[in-house]
């Protein structure tokens, strides 16, 4: 029969399936269960009349798909399976393949292996509060580039700086899955969406915020620290009491301010360090995991002196004693917080610690190489933000230059060096006196 509307509806159920088959379109059919749910489905045929062998693939149910819809996509199906395309491998491939989520988890699972623990968490936190709840369970085969696209521009509009590293780590995801046949080949659905700008933030403290910070540290070991106003108003808001008194400092932690200031290093860096890493009376320390692979750091005196005064706890190889036994510091957020407010220097950050350090250097006339070598930079592309800091021989040049004009424009005679005799101008001796 030819399938029409009217004709679908007044189908009834039997005993057992059965199908009828579109007099329209050969192969597109229609199957009623005992229970009379009606599904739309195609035949496709493969061989000879000797070795005929017949599929039948599911197109979708009546009435969520219309007579029309249904016998669209049978004859989508059947003209490429005319042409060659295996329709059923595809549809195979399909139901079988991976989602967003399922894919994402593998990729870690391979790389938490090539990774330090550190960036495996930042992968798994980017992935956990980011991407899974917006395209977990679509399979990665049908995620569109338009989806991901306005994904983006929603983070980008609360937190443009996540939203360039969930969609790098998306970007690495695909390329990942593409090498292994996950998904075809140049179809990732990140490409051509481009990363928000960033600029990265550059604080440096002056010597006189330097003073202030050092003044603190010092009344923090002599009295305590005072009260995070940030904690405070919160303990408040808690219905908790407002906090006024002085609380005793944690050595360690303000040991850890001190070392971070005077070594450049990486918060994690110093945490993490062990008291057999440590030549104190060569003041060098070999670092085996950072950011940039294994690490020989030199260390000034001043930061040497700051380990020296620090006590030993019998059994811990951690320098900077955390509140577990024979454990490390976990964080000094918390501590740097009330200091960096009882220094009136509400908005610097602890990595602006390790920038200080670094301008400091140039301004001092390191190069910029050595100064990379000291803060644990693998390459100069990532000490180059500093270059303008120092003896930047372009500042000189216009520092002279300037106040040659300066005098000139005061009516000053600017002061003239004579030629020497034998002296070659434009590629002809010149010959001339002194004087």
């Amino acid at each position: 029969m030819r399938f029409s509307r009217q004709k679908i509806h007044g189908l009834r159920p039997k005993d057992r399936l059965y199908w009828l088959d579109d007099d329209a379109l050969p192969g597109f059919r229609v199957g009623v269960t005992p229970k009379g749910v009606v599904t739309y489905a195609v035949r496709l045929r493969k061989g000879g009349r000797a070795n005929r062998q017949d599929t039948t693939h599911v197109i979708g149910r009546h009435p969520v798909l219309t007579v029309e819809e249904a016998r669209g996509k049978a004859r989508e199906m059947l003209s490429r399976w005319a042409l060659g395309v295996d329709v059923a491998a595809e549809r195979r491939a399909s139901r079988e393949a991976r989602t967003v989520e399922q894919l994402a988890h593998g990729f870690i699972d391979e790389w938490e292996r090539r990774r330090k623990a550190s960036t495996v968490r930042e992968y798994r936190r980017l992935l956990d509060m980011e991407i899974v709840p917006a395209f977990g369970n679509i399979a990665a085969r049908d995620l569109q580039r338009g989806k991901v696209a306005r994904w983006h521009t929603r983070l980008g509009t609360r937190a443009p700086v996540v939203a360039n590293r969930a969609l790098r780590l998306l970007r690495t995801v695909f390329s990942w899955a593409e090498t292994r046949g996950e998904v075809p080949e140049g179809t990732s659905p990140t490409k051509g969406i481009d990363y928000f700008p960033e600029r990265a933030k550059e604080r440096f403290l002056t010597a006189e915020e330097i003073a202030r910070l050092g003044e603190t540290l010092n009344r923090a070991e002599r009295e305590g620290i005072p009260p995070d106003p940030k904690r405070a108003a919160y303990a408040v808001q808690r219905g908790g009491k407002k906090q006024t008194t002085m609380r005793p400092a944690n050595p360690w932690a303000i040991a850890a301010i001190r070392f971070l200031l005077l070594s450049g290093w990486r918060e994690q860096e110093v945490l993490s360090l062990r008291w057999d890493a440590i030549d104190l009376d060569n003041g060098v320390v070999l670092l085996s995991e950072t950011k940039g692979g294994r690490s020989r750091r030199p260390v000034g005196d001043a930061a040497v002196e700051v380990l020296r005064r620090l006590p030993r706890v019998d059994g811990s190889p951690f320098v900077f004693h955390g509140r577990r036994p024979n454990a490390p510091l976990v964080e000094i957020k918390h501590v740097w917080h009330a200091i960096r407010h009882a220094a009136g220097l509400a908005d610097v950050r602890e990595h602006d610690l390790r920038h200080t350090f670094a301008s400091a250097s140039m301004e001092g006339g390191t190069p910029l190489y050595t100064t990379g070598q000291l803060i644990g930079h693998r390459d100069v592309s990532s000490t180059a933000r500093y270059a303008h800091i120092g003896n930047d021989p372009l500042k000189r040049a216009a520092n002279i230059t300037s106040a040659a004009l300066e005098a000139q424009l005061a009516g000053e005679r600017t002061p003239v060096t004579p030629l020497r005799a034998g002296v070659r101008v434009k590629g002809r001796g010149v010959r001339g006196r002194r004087g």
